[in-house]
């Protein structure tokens, strides 16, 4: 019946569907064979025939026991295979455990048999019959070891079904040695194939346990769904707070103070940093975890990475009391190949963490490098004197959206995504992140990457970090010309105002259309600050048609946009563009490029 409703249903045939198919045929004829063996000892006076009839029934219970321990040793372990010699020779002690219950198989065709009356029974015991039992017996014995060796892992309801399985074989067994004219054995199996059946193999118990997963993954991700907009609408709501606040006061205040005003305006600078830096970060999570994440390799000096890192940092520590050193090995190749925009990531995001848990003290980024072939091993340090990390909190530290304990956790800005993004861009690079960290003593963190070397030569001594002054030197461009292309008024105001403080002549467009008519009526312009995302024309094709017109000397186009996920950059260079900006635009870069193509 079992053997029926088995193979009536279709199912998944993983390597413990096939085993138990296997573990069905065998016992199907173990019952036939105990039948007809049964049938010949009462009725059969040929003592070959019965003997022989024995040998089959019982090699066959042999076999069975053995599948049974592959069996319960791929529920347990999970184990992943094609086929049942795969699980035969899957590590030594499969081996050795295979090699046995050859020989103890083969064995049994020796073993002699005691014949006694065979009118008065059904059953013959005996050595034979005890060489049987004694075999299921190490079977049941090499379970058990094998539950407690490797069953630390195993799901509760995979260890309780095979601790009822041993605990039903060994009462058979005892029945068995109790009565031993009564055939027990093939009674005890074929309750054995309907218990894993209705507990393990039942294909429904598949479908429901696959409904519950799911099940648990979708509760798993609208909680995480939750928790995320909940994150982000508190993190996102924070620096706008700042921002609208201040910008109403400065609206609304009828005693208009200039000292005031300059401060309330740094404070709405810094919250609308903070506002990108947020979703800045989601972006880039967003892009790693839908694979899109890829090397954007190309040769680069550490050297001016780090040194651009350095005027970052000074100006976030801004007028804290804490000191930024680099201690940069100037044995360093000075020319290198690699990601240099996610080694630069990577190092900011571990350094802007060190500036917001510190207060007071220092912050020290070292750089060493061991030359291995044609690789230099950086191996980055990053050490500050902040609130450290405690112990329960180590393993938090890469996970997405945690925040960590600190004396003043609640005023520190975050979304908890910086050193998920680093971990995740660490291994993308085939590198290795990790931490040493003392509470309310300091953290210091360890990055160790390899790089293919371009120019041998030493970089020698960097400049030392200078601290930025919040003051720019603008270029006087009064007499050059600038047109700037974007389809949102507001964003055509901000880019004029900036460009102002050079004294462009100042030219706009709302459409790529419109650029192409300026253009094409004999309009010079000496810079073209382009939009990418325009309806109808966007600024890759504006920039292509300006290109392909005759006789028009193309001055540096600037791509202007908002699309400013991570190899964007490169994108845009490849589609024709001399530099990209992105928005909301950052007046150090501007100022870059200006100094670039003017400062003559």
């Amino acid at each position: 019946l079992l053997f029926i409703v088995y193979f009536s249903k279709q199912r998944f045939l993983q390597i413990r569907n096939k085993i138990y198919r296997y573990m069905l045929i065998v016992e199907l004829i173990l019952i036939i064979t105990e039948l007809l063996s049964s049938f010949l000892i009462v009725y059969a006076d040929n003592l070959f025939i019965n003997i022989f009839m024995l040998r089959i029934h019982w090699s066959t219970g042999l076999i069975w026991f053995s599948l049974l321990y592959y069996y319960s040793m791929v529920f347990i372990s999970d184990i992943q295979a094609k086929n049942l010699f795969e699980i035969i020779t899957y590590d030594k002690k499969s081996k050795i455990m295979s090699v046995i219950f050859l020989i103890a198989i083969i064995g049994y065709f020796f073993v002699p048999f005691d014949m006694p009356n065979p009118s008065s029974i059904s059953y013959i015991p005996g050595a034979a019959s005890y060489y049987v039992l004694g075999f299921c017996a190490f079977c049941v014995f090499g379970i058990v070891l094998y539950i407690l060796r490797n069953g630390m892992n195993a799901q509760l309801r995979q260890k309780v079904s095979v601790w009822i399985m041993i605990i039903e074989l060994a009462i058979i067994f005892a029945l068995q040695i109790t009565f031993p004219t009564i055939a027990f054995s093939a009674i005890g199996a074929a309750l054995q194939m309907f218990f894993l059946y209705f507990n393990i193999e039942n294909p429904d118990l598949k479908i429901i346990k696959d409904i519950e997963t799911v099940k648990e993954d979708i509760e798993r991700s609208s909680k995480a769904k939750t928790d995320f907009l909940s994150n982000m609408s508190h993190e996102i709501r924070s620096p706008m707070n700042a921002i609208v606040g201040f910008s109403e006061t400065l609206l609304n205040d009828p005693n208009f103070n200039e000292e005031s005003a300059r401060t309330d305006i740094k404070h709405i600078q810094s919250a609308g940093s903070n506002l990108l830096d947020i979703i800045n970060n989601i972006l880039d999570i967003s892009k790693i975890e839908s694979g899109k994440e890829t090397l954007e390799e190309k040769e680069y000096s550490l050297g001016s990475v780090v040194m651009e890192l350095s005027s970052i940092i000074e100006a976030r520590l801004g007028d804290k009391p804490i000191k930024f050193i680099i201690d940069f090995d100037q044995d360093i190749p000075s020319k290198l190949y690699g990601d240099s925009t996610k080694i630069f990531q990577v190092l900011l995001n571990i350094l802007t963490n060190s500036v917001k848990y510190t207060e007071v003290g220092k912050i020290k980024l070292t750089v060493n490098g061991t030359k291995q072939d044609d690789y230099e091993k950086l191996n980055f340090k990053v050490s500050d004197t902040g609130y450290g990390i405690k112990k329960e909190d180590y393993n938090k530290l890469f996970e997405k959206f945690s925040r960590l304990e600190t004396a003043t956790s609640n005023e520190i800005e975050g979304t908890g995504l910086g050193l998920v993004i680093t971990k995740k861009y660490v291994d993308l690079m085939n590198g290795k992140i990790w931490f040493e960290s003392e509470w309310e003593v300091g953290t210091t963190f360890y990055v160790e990457l390899s790089q293919k070397i371009v120019d041998e030569r030493k970089i020698g001594d960097i400049k030392e970090p200078i601290k930025t002054d919040d003051k720019i030197e603008f270029l006087d461009c009064s007499s050059y010309t600038a047109l700037i292309v974007d389809d949102n008024k507001l964003n055509l105001k901000v880019a004029s105002r900036l460009l102002g403080k050079y004294k462009f002549k100042i030219d706009t467009a709302s459409s790529g259309e419109e650029c192409v008519y300026k253009v094409k009526e004999g309009n010079h312009y000496d810079i073209i600050f382009l939009d990418h995302m325009m309806p109808d024309l966007d600024g890759i094709k504006t920039l292509h048609i300006i290109k392909k017109l005759e006789d028009y000397d193309v001055p540096p186009v600037v791509a202007l946009t908002a699309n400013a996920i991570t190899g964007m950059k490169e994108m845009y260079l490849k589609e024709g563009f001399d530099e990209y900006l992105s928005k909301p635009i950052n007046i150090s870069e501007l100022n870059k490029i200006i100094n670039k193509y003017f400062d003559k």
